[in-house]
Parts: C-alpha cells; structure tokens; sequence
C-alpha cells in the first residue's frame, strides 16, 4: 500500500510539474526598458505613426492549458499574426512590420484543429507591405514568426527589407524549404538589436531573450498618444498577463526551449506594467480574441493599408 501511494504521489507531483504549474516570482524583480525606449521616442522630432493594423494570417485552436498551465480544457483561439506600423510622414512611406507569420507550405503541417484556417489575401498583403516597408522585423525567430520570410517567393526583393538580428537569422535555415536556405538570406548582415533602438519617429525596440535568444519587445507611441507594447510570445494569452501565470512546462520539452525562469520573471513584470499602466495597451501575438477585442474597439486597424 505504501508503494501504491508513494507511486501515487510521484505521479501527482509530475503532473503538477509539468502542466499545472504556471508560478511566478512574487516579486517583479525584471524591468523592461521602458524609460529608455519612452527616452528615445521622445528625443525625436519626426511626425508619430498614425495607425496599428494587424494581419491575421492564419487562425488555429488549441486547449486553453496549452497556454495557461492548469486544468483548462477549453478552446484557445490561436492567431499568427503580423503587424503594421503606419508612418506618419505623409507620403505612403516609413511603415515598419513586425512578424512574418508562416507561409500555407508551414502552417498546413502544423494544425491542430479542424477549425485553423489561412488566409492567402492576407499573406499576399503582408508581403506586399514587406515590400513597401523601410523595415520589416520580428519579435522572435519561431516557425510561426520568421517562416512566412524565409519561404517569401522573392527572397532576393525582400532580403534588402529586413532587420533581423544574429539569432534571428541564425534560426532561417531550419525553416528553409527541401531546396535550401535563399541566398540572399545566407548573405544577410545582422542588425545591431542588442540594446534599446529607435527605428522611427515612435517605434522604439529592445532585446527582452528569455522565450528565445533573440525575442525583443517593441513600444509604439501613435499621434493621438496611443501607446502599445508588442510582447511577442512572452505570453501567449492576456490571461497570463491578468493573472501573473504561465505556461506549462510540458510544452518547453515537446515544442520549443526557453528560459523559464526568465520568461517567468517576465509574466510577473508584465502583470504589474499592466496594473501600473493600464492606458498602455499590451498585445501578445496570438492571443485571437484580444486583438479581436482591439479592433473592436478600434485600437487596431483590421488588416494592412
């Protein structure tokens, strides 16, 4: 008997270890940058962007917990997405992107649900605006961040767009086709992204490695005092925010490798930024029913301009 229960609660702990627990620190003892970023936007005199759009290019479905660690079984709308910063200098140029999302050769193998969609409209004109773009970015280089760049049609075009920093590109090659990493992406120079950076007038982006060595958040400021905290995938879901609580631990060793303390450090800050700041508006990138949430309320623009 004694057996069976020590069997028992070894299995219980295990469990508990690995996909209900989502703790943080109690206290937030990371701090992002965000006096420095506000300090960079502000030294600049250049007109403020005048919009946010978002493009979600494809939509999937998984169980809550695979977000929220805990017994949550419930769907989570999944969105891969991609952002659009509008330049405000008048003439149709000076927009940023931020995330490439994946292509339909990416995203097909990797649903989960019988309800995923992908939208060709959308990828076209998220290239489209690659293209037209005075940089295009990403918050970090997973699959469904960075694979709708590396498989672009026209690498050669796109190439002279990108602002990747070393780790980012270092990570191209393992979502590259059969046929091989594009050349033009092999001969990519890495952007300096290792210390606060101002982009343009009101785009600010700083280094923030803990969900994968080259992750970094971005703060933009708009011309009607709007601002907004790109996270990537700090979290994947505002509840993580809400409720200071991550991921399980089980999805680190199926899915992907982070520094979870770190991240962890991380979720406890956002969650007292979010508390202390509540004008600033946080956006996690595939968290599908808040930035449906935000469109609603007309703090995103839906799709790209």
């Amino acid at each position: 008997m004694r057996v069976l229960i020590a069997i028992l609660v070894f299995i219980g702990a295990g469990v508990y270890w690995l996909i209900l627990d989502g703790s943080t620190p109690k206290n937030a003892d990371y701090e992002f940058p965000l006096a420095q970023m506000r300090g960079l936007i502000d030294a600049d005199n250049g007109p403020l962007p005048t919009a946010l759009n978002v493009e979600i290019i494809s939509t999937d479905e998984a169980p809550l917990l695979a977000a929220h660690a805990g017994f949550h079984f419930k769907p989570f709308q999944l969105a891969m997405t991609s952002v659009q910063v509008k330049g405000g200098n008048g003439d149709g140029g000076g927009d940023i992107i931020i995330g490439g999302a994946m292509d339909k050769t990416l995203y097909e193998p990797s649903t989960q649900s019988d309800n995923a969609t992908f939208s060709d409209a959308g990828y076209r004109r998220m290239l489209d605006a690659m293209l037209a773009s005075d940089a295009t970015l990403i918050t970090h280089e997973h699959i469904d961040h960075i694979g709708g760049i590396v498989r672009a049609p026209d690498p050669a075009a796109l190439a002279p767009h990108l602002m990747l920093s070393a780790p980012q590109i270092d990570a191209m090659a393992e979502f590259a086709a059969d046929d091989g990493l594009a050349a033009a992406y092999k001969n990519l120079a890495p952007a300096d992204l290792s210390a606060p950076r101002l982009l343009a007038p009101g785009v600010a982006v700083a280094p923030t490695p803990g969900h994968s060595p080259g992750s970094q958040v971005f703060l933009i400021r708009l011309d009607n005092g709007e601002e907004y905290l790109l996270i990537g995938d700090i979290v994947w879901a505002m509840k993580n925010v809400e409720k200071a609580w991550g991921r399980p631990r089980l999805l680190q060793y199926m899915f992907f490798k982070e520094d979870r303390a770190l991240v962890q450090r991380q979720v406890r800050a956002l969650n007292v930024l979010s508390a202390a700041e509540p004008a600033l508006i946080l956006l996690p990138s595939h968290d599908k029913d808040w930035i449906d949430a935000l469109i609603a309320a007309e703090k995103l623009g839906e799709n790209f301009q």
